[in-house]
């Protein structure tokens, strides 16, 4: 009797030490599609929401106009707010902020643009994430932007954890179309360990610039690869002790009231800070396909010499 009372013990003490030490995480995604351009656009949005659902995972999704065309595409942004997720700000024209020729002026008629289109729908929040995440290459740019959003009573859409997953979609798709199923075997087990290794990275800065690992933001988009491999990627990670949470909980960390003061500003929130703190070995830009050939070659695909 006593063995069973201290075994029962043991697993509640294992379960609270879990619930405490699970890293937690929300999904975003950015863009959208539109239907005038991809025939596909539909059965990968209505994919996405499907394994959304199944995994009782709550998402925001950042669309931005000149990604979804016209009103077929906000349909299915429309589709995100009416299964319980967040839609929020990416603006029209996809413009990115770090260039000279985008002006502090057309950028924010631009942020105007998407909130007027997007703010009607069911599951609006007042979101704004930069394109590319590029923050302004000038301090007029940047801290105008700034002033914009909390002037419009605005949360900066940060990411914490970024990831190459639009590379991975351009592979994705051309294994598909070549019906190459042994590289589309071997590029699933590569993307899904691609993701874990940014999660892993962008916590490790964290813990090493804020002394704790916050409430996550892992950067995604409405593309093709994850509309067939989302539910095995958030197996993967909580399989491997992540917590899945919703943005507004994951907003609610003191992370993303944090306003770092380096230029050009952007890329991840994590990496912005760490760039502050001096840390070594900083990739710029954080994340592009050109890190990813090691890895690719390592996993059977040698995407350099295609």
């Amino acid at each position: 009797m006593l063995n069973k009372i201290l075994m029962s013990c043991f697993l509640v003490l294992c379960t609270v030490c879990t619930q405490i030490s699970a890293k937690s995480l929300a999904l975003s995604f950015d863009d959208g599609l539109d239907p005038s351009l991809n025939p596909d656009a539909q059965q990968i949005n209505h994919d996405i929401l499907k394994a959304l659902k199944q995994n009782q995972v709550q998402a925001i999704l950042y669309p931005s106009l000149s990604k979804i065309g016209g009103n077929q595409g906000l349909s299915l942004v429309a589709e995100w707010g009416q299964h319980g997720h967040r839609i929020a700000n990416h603006g029209n024209l996809h413009l990115n902020l770090n260039k000279n020729e985008v002006s502090l002026d057309a950028y924010l008629h631009d942020i105007q643009q998407g909130h007027e289109a997007f703010s009607t729908l069911d599951g609006f929040v007042a979101r704004y994430r930069f394109p590319f995440l590029k923050e302004g290459n000038t301090l007029e740019k940047r801290d105008g932007v700034r002033r914009w959003i909390k002037d419009h009573h605005y949360q900066s859409g940060a990411v914490s954890i970024d990831a190459s997953d639009w590379y991975y979609n351009q592979l994705f798709l051309k294994f598909q179309q070549n019906n190459d199923a042994n590289s589309l075997k071997k590029l699933k087990q590569a993307y899904i360990s691609h993701l874990l290794d940014r999660a892993k990275y962008y916590d490790g800065l964290a813990i090493e610039t804020l002394g704790r690992s916050p409430k996550h933001i892992l950067l995604l988009h409405v593309r093709a690869i994850n509309a067939a491999w989302l539910k095995d990627v958030i197996a993967a990670f909580q399989d491997s002790g992540w917590q899945f949470i919703d943005s507004d909980s994951a907003y609610q960390d003191p992370l993303y009231t944090i306003e770092p003061q380096a230029l050009p500003a952007g890329e991840s929130i994590l990496w912005n800070i760490a760039k502050n703190y001096g840390v070594p070995n900083l990739r710029y830009p954080a994340e592009d396909a050109g890190y990813e050939y090691a890895h690719l070659k390592k996993m059977g695909l040698d995407i350099q010499l295609q």
